[in-house]
């Protein structure tokens, strides 16, 4: 190994530990006492010989034993450089994951936003209240007749009704709010504030006043996160237009306001993966959180050092990211603190294109190179595991020349030996030299043996908690994802068009409330088809016209959707068939979530029917597996697979469906199968004749969503 250049941890740099430090210089020195054995090796040659061939081959083999010296001195001065390189490579590839799962993790959740507040827009009893207000203003001051002012009244009561039934599926809002062209709030689905809303006037804010300029009913806007009138702390708010008749196409006669707790969602993604202590209380030095594409912190783990509505306290280049989709990952201070910054500018989420945050994760700089703590045996050797997957290329070169090394000088000492004895008498006194440097080259590669050990040690106890890490990811954005769908058919199976079809039975609402679902699913382009049966399991409607004709021959009534369906008595209630092969479609598999449609669409009441909603499975949970992969410098690890298995193990979704494919029961080890709700864990394992490190968590559910006890697994081969 030539000398080598640019050395970015020589041993005197501040983050090389105590106990390092002390390893290099016992080493160093030991290899250097070689060096005068060797000239009293060569001066011995002189005395006890005076044939010129057997002092040349003396001193031959005392320069050779200082060529492999100096060779291990020169491997010594790069082998803490490479030891602290390859943690921080790996550390530094981890918390760019981190930091760019946290950022989809919230563009994911707005996209969901974009669909709510355009499909709630054409709920009828907003629009008829909001069309009874602007008539009763319409004609006259104290025009207004006894029967026209009650109407107006069980309209606005309605109108609070429906929206407090929207709260109540989807509780990641504060509030819901309708106005009126004049900006005056007509009603409200917070009831706690209503009288402080009710009746206030958000004319001059431009969430509502770009509402009002939206072209059609696919038309939203976003007011970032900024005051509001509406709350008492930083809203983020989508709006849309209320148009005339529930037509998308329709006049214009009033704004609908959604507003998003996004710090509440925020602080949960924000807070997850940061290392906590016995207390459940984050480390020190440890920060996550969001900017807005001003640089300003939008939302922090951490209020107290970094605090909303300031300018992060970063490095220019990480407040300046100008392309969407841009990271950069630096060292500097932050807090006082030497740390390392990942900052991840957000590309949106599908046709959302997001709103130019950031996410950022901060760390100490000497958390990249802790040692791990765990003794834990996993059954693998540190000679396996230093010449596996996980260990840089050169550090394993680095091994093997200490290796060559080590057997070159022993082999040396062997000669010397067996050369001391052709001397004769004479010779004894070289014996205790080559004794010598073989101890001596023994006790410093051993040292450094031992040191790589450690670093394969703490690379694998690294990459099996951040396999649990990508794990945890996968399982919670599967439960956001499913919590959302759980949402959807619940509030759905309300809907007037629905019930009302399913109450007359005739062929023109059956057509209405296909219509009706239609622009549903053009709105929310995550399902495949959306499906309403009658009581009898015959299919009366559904949303994708080319699947029409198929579906009005089925029936449904023997399927697990529909008996769950037919079960529910409650509008707040749901059900769900899990990942299974469906007839009712041509993907191989399917899964369904249902709800009852209640009749006069009451909070409870008489099942009439049952909405089944088509979750676009496959196209929608590859990209998050595929997201959760783990990555070195931004690429997938060759071998990497993630997967999802299902109560009974097996395998519902996956990125390799070549090793680990649909169905398949993968004999894993009892720790990572046999998981609690929320925990996780991490192993090794074999498999397809290939030594994997594996992460698995299990679910958690979401908010009141409890999940399907699914468990997600990120593996990564090491052979």
């Amino acid at each position: 190994m030539s000398e080598a250049k640019n050395i970015k941890f020589n041993i005197y740099n501040p983050i090389i530990t105590y106990e390092h430090r002390a390893a290099y210089d016992m080493i160093v020195s030991h290899l250097q006492e070689i060096f005068p054995i060797c000239n009293q090796g060569k001066c011995k040659a002189l005395e006890v010989s005076d044939d010129p061939q057997k002092q040349k081959q003396i001193n031959d083999l005392m320069e050779k034993v200082e060529f492999f010296s100096n060779s291990l001195i020169t491997i010594t001065k790069v082998f803490f450089d490479q030891l602290y390189r390859a943690k921080q490579t790996s550390s530094q590839s981890i918390s760019q994951s981190t930091a760019m799962i946290k950022i989809d993790m919230i563009e994911r959740n707005l996209l969901e936003r974009t669909c709510d507040v355009r499909w709630w827009a054409l709920e009828k009893a907003f629009w008829q209240c909001i069309t009874l207000s602007n008539n009763s203003k319409g004609s006259g001051k104290g025009k207004a007749t006894d029967s026209s002012s009650k109407a107006l009244r069980e309209a606005v009561e309605l109108a609070c009704t429906r929206l407090e039934d929207i709260r109540n599926s989807y509780t990641l809002y504060r509030d819901l709010v309708i106005a009126d062209t004049n900006g005056v709030i007509i009603a409200n689905s917070n009831a706690d504030r209503r009288s402080k809303v009710i009746g206030m006037n958000v004319s001059k804010e431009e969430w509502f006043q770009r509402a009002l300029e939206t072209k059609d009913g696919t038309e939203y806007f976003v007011q970032d996160v900024s005051s509001s009138e509406l709350e008492d702390m930083d809203a983020l708010v989508y709006s849309t237009a209320l148009r005339a008749d529930g037509d998308e196409q329709g006049k214009v006669i009033g704004a609908m306001g959604v507003l998003f707790d996004f710090q509440g969602e925020s602080q949960i993604i924000l807070n997850d993966y940061l290392p906590k202590d016995a207390n459940e209380r984050t480390l020190e030095g440890w920060f996550s959180f969001f900017t807005n594409k001003e640089g300003k912190v939008i939302c922090s783990s951490d209020e107290n050092f970094i605090p909303s509505g300031e300018i992060a306290d970063l490095p220019r280049n990480h407040r300046n990211l100008s392309s969407a989709g841009d990271v950069i990952v630096s060292t500097g201070v932050v807090c006082g603190n030497r740390s390392l910054i990942v900052s991840h500018k957000s590309k949106g989420f599908d046709e959302y294109k997001g709103l130019g945050w950031t996410s950022h994760l901060v760390l100490p700089e000497s958390a990249m190179f802790e040692r791990s703590m765990t003794n834990e045996d996993y059954g693998i050797s540190p000679q396996e595991l230093m010449n596996s997957k996980l260990i840089p290329e050169r550090n394993q070169q680095t091994y093997r020349e200490i290796q060559r090394n080590k057997g070159d000088i022993q082999l040396i000492s062997i000669n010397g030996i067996i050369l001391a004895t052709d001397l004769g008498k004479a010779g004894t006194s070289f014996i205790p030299i080559f004794d010598q440097i073989t101890t001596t080259g023994n006790s410093t590669t051993g040292k450094m043996e031992e040191l790589l050990s450690e670093m394969s040690s703490d690379m694998l106890e690294q990459n099996l908690k951040a396999l649990e890490n990508f794990s945890k990811q996968a399982i919670d954005l599967i439960d956001r994802n499913l919590f959302e769908r759980a949402a959807d058919v619940r509030w759905w199976s309300t809907d007037h068009a629905f019930w009302e079809a399913l109450q007359e039975g005739t062929d023109e609402k059956f057509e209405q409330a296909a219509k009706r679902l239609g622009i549903i699913n053009a709105s929310y382009t995550m399902y495949r088809d959306l499906v309403i049966a009658d009581s009898n399991g015959r299919i009366v409607a559904n949303s994708k016209s080319e699947n029409r004709d198929k579906l009005k021959r089925m029936n449904v009534s023997e399927q697990s959707w529909f008996r769950q369906g037919m079960q529910i008595s409650r509008s707040v209630q749901f059900g769900v068939q899990d990942v299974c092969d469906s007839d009712l479609e041509n993907e191989e598999t399917s899964l369904i979530y249902c709800g009852g449609i209640l009749e006069d669409g009451q909070r409870e009441g008489k099942v009439l029917g049952v909405l089944g909603i088509f979750f676009d499975w496959e196209n929608l949970v590859f990209p998050i597996l595929e997201g959760c992969l783990p990555r070195i410098k931004g690429e997938v690890v060759d071998g990497g697979a993630a997967f999802y298995v299902n109560d009974e193990h097996k395998v519902i979704a996956t990125t390799d469906s070549e090793n680990f494919k649909i169905g398949q029961v993968v004999n894993l080890p009892a720790e990572n199968l046999h998981l609690e709700a929320g925990e996780s864990a991490s192993g090794i394992f074999s498999a397809n004749d290939k030594k994997y490190i594996i992460g698995s968590s299990r679910t958690q559910g979401y908010r009141e969503y409890k999940g399907l006890g699914w468990t997600a697994h990120v593996v990564r081969p090491i052979d």
